[in-house]
């Protein structure tokens, strides 16, 4: 299984002590009839068996994924079962080598208005059980071991003029509740978890392997920002009920920000075509002191250059992550003068847990260093 192969679980569900949970997750055989042209309906008429029990996730383990899209009408996210049917060859593909997969789809797990245009509504019940439940997405988004599903394009024969008046017909990235979910999965989560399914190929067969590599391309994923910045791009996003949604998402977010980076021990950031900007950002978090018990950074196999390594010295030199004992750099495009910035930090006791680095130590004065305060050198 995949969750096995990987032994570090990836999508597992996050625990949780609540008996009555105001979301639930739908079992992913349940989306197997968009491959017949299935519909998917809201949870109150959902059957029992298309959810998964609080046991059967957290006892077992089974991977979970959060859903994240754009409504593409006002009263039903996905009339035509259009999503659906892309969510289906995601989670089939997801599934080779595991029985099931809970899935977090808003519509299908949080109690919804059964009815609008003909008054029928949640009831008060049900409604305070849809706003507990909001208040734990951010969790489930940014856990670092559960899949972010992103449909970030529309699907085919969807037209946003065609809409009816008061829908929200804004895009992917420029939607406050997409951005938002987006961000949750920048934070801590491995890039394999987060996925673009916006990048699946049309008529491709996928396996595990093929859907990742597919839905990670050009990056996959942006770096973490800090609550603040969140806010402020939030300003331009589009709301269907901003008035109420825009400081509920942001005490979300800074929420789970704190959670995730509070207690990280390892950020893996390999692979995601990073360059010296988004470098700087890491960096900016980092100096934040936002994550104090960090003790591996992977960065290999990004685009980072000289200025983004002297980005993050600098935030190392400011007293970011304490803890640090690894640092893996190799495989991106630092040149001398990034290495004598990192060397630099070093020598005036920045990371002073270090004790691990990885990538070509040719450059002089960061061997020197290295040596000095004994931080192994491992040469590729």
């Amino acid at each position: 299984a995949v969750a096995e192969a990987r032994r570090r679980r990836p999508g597992a569900c996050p625990r949780e002590r609540r008996r009555r949970p105001p979301r639930r997750a739908v079992d992913h055989q349940a989306c197997q009839g968009a491959e017949a042209g299935g519909v998917l309906t809201h949870r109150q008429a959902l059957p029992k068996e298309a959810f998964l029990s609080f046991a059967d996730l957290v006892e077992a383990t089974l991977p979970v994924a959060a859903l994240s899209y754009p409504w593409l009408t006002k009263d039903h996210p996905d009339p035509r079962g259009a999503n659906l049917a892309r969510v289906a060859r995601a989670l089939k593909a997801l599934t080779g080598g595991i029985m099931r997969l809970g899935v977090f789809w808003d519509f299908g797990s949080l109690h919804q208005h059964p009815d609008p245009p003909n008054g029928v509504l949640r009831t008060e019940a049900q409604n305070a059980l849809f706003k507990q439940g909001l208040g734990c997405l951010g969790t489930l988004y940014s856990h670092p071991h559960t899949y972010v599903l992103r449909l970030t394009s529309f699907p085919d024969g969807h037209k946003a003029e065609d809409q009816a008046e008061g829908t929200n017909v804004a895009k992917y990235f420029d939607r406050g509740w997409c951005a938002t979910e987006n961000a949750w999965a920048s934070l801590t989560k491995s890039g394999y978890l987060s996925l673009d399914l916006g990048k699946m190929r049309a008529g491709k067969e996928y396996n595990w392997d093929s859907l990742t590599d597919d839905c990670t391309q050009d990056g996959g994923r942006r770096p973490p920002l800090l609550p603040s910045a969140f806010a402020a791009e939030l300003e331009s996003k589009s709301f269907t009920n901003g008035k109420d949604d825009k400081p509920l998402v942001k005490q979300l977010y800074e929420d789970a920000f704190e959670e995730q980076f509070g207690k990280a021990t390892v950020l893996n950031y390999e692979g995601l075509d990073w360059g010296g900007a988004e470098a700087a950002q890491l960096a900016e978090v980092l100096a934040s002191g936002a994550a104090p018990r960090l003790e591996l950074l992977y960065l290999s196999g990004n685009q980072i250059g000289d200025e983004g390594c002297k980005a993050l010295a600098a935030a190392l030199k400011e007293g970011a992550a304490p803890r640090l004992e690894t640092l893996w750099l190799r495989g991106n495009k630092i040149g001398d003068e990034g290495w004598k910035a990192l060397a630099a930090a070093l020598k005036e006791g920045a990371a002073p847990s270090l004790k691990a680095r990885v990538d070509n130590p040719r450059q002089p004065e960061l061997v020197a260093v290295c040596e000095e305060r004994g931080i192994e050198l491992r040469r590729f």
